[in-house]
């Protein structure tokens, strides 16, 4: 049998798809560190409903950075109500995931963001 390549991104992507927050954040640090940057916005954000059940103390500071990260790179593109919005779609995420990621993603679509989740 031939070893398949190893493609962290693809790694990343489907330890978030399984829930598993652990592998995940270790394979956010290697590629970012391979990358020399941080892993994408819109990947990132795919984290946050797994830390708010695995690690609910912890929320509140992953979504706030992720929020400045949000300001930072659509700077110029954003208003302060899709801030308020997007703020208002992250507290939502650990009650109720889905409708908190969509109304995220609502925002970032109007805001000229190639794609978010």
């Amino acid at each position: 049998m031939t070893p398949r390549p190893y493609r962290p991104l693809a790694e990343l992507e489907g330890a978030l798809e399984r829930g598993d927050l652990d592998f995940a954040i270790t394979l956010a640090m290697e590629l970012s560190g391979e990358r020399g940057r941080p892993i994408e916005l819109d990947l990132a954000l795919r984290f946050l409903p797994l830390v708010a059940v695995g690690q609910p103390d912890a929320f509140d500071a992953w979504a706030l950075h992720w929020l400045e990260r949000w300001c930072r790179e659509l700077r110029g593109r954003a208003s302060i109500d899709d801030s308020v919005d997007v703020a208002r779609g992250l507290a939502e995420i650990p009650v109720e995931p889905e409708r908190g990621m969509d109304a995220i993603r609502t925002v970032s679509a109007g805001n000229g963001r190639k794609r978010m989740l």
